[in-house]
């Protein structure tokens, strides 16, 4: 969905109070990493996945909040995050991003399985990108 379309549908809209809600949504992206790390512990593998998911969802939300903006729609967000920024390294993570949201969808809504390796790169995937907004988006 193009940028213009969210806002038309209202999944991406301009809201000056997104800017308080920048910090829960980074403590909860910890809570969620936190969620997938102990779920790879007890090989839970499709469980870490989806926290991963959660974890860098609530990363690029935060990302959001600060650039006053809310939103209604997974997709959208990234897609806003993708012609509201221009930072290079951000705009390689939305990529990698945007294959665990649909990785994530299959698990979720489809019943698919997952393996080890593949969580274990969700997870780690998530908390690179945690660390890349805690260092660049305070």
């Amino acid at each position: 969905m193009k940028f213009e379309e969210c806002l038309a549908k209202g999944l991406i809209r301009k809201d000056e109070s997104a800017k308080g809600r920048v910090i829960t949504s980074i403590e909860s992206s910890r809570r969620f990493l936190n969620a997938a790390k102990k779920n790879l512990d007890i090989d839970e593998p499709e469980m870490a996945e989806i926290a991963a998911y959660n974890s860098a969802f609530h990363s690029a939300r935060s990302i959001l909040f600060t650039m006053g903006y809310i939103e209604r729609s997974h997709t959208c967000l990234i897609t806003a995050l993708k012609v509201l920024s221009s930072n290079a390294e951000l705009l390689s993570l939305l990529k990698t991003f945007d294959k665990l949201r649909l990785s994530r969808h299959n698990i979720q809504y489809g019943g698919s399985l997952t393996g080890l390796e593949e969580a274990s790169y969700s997870v780690e995937f998530a908390e690179e990108f945690l660390i890349f907004i805690e260092n660049n988006h305070p």
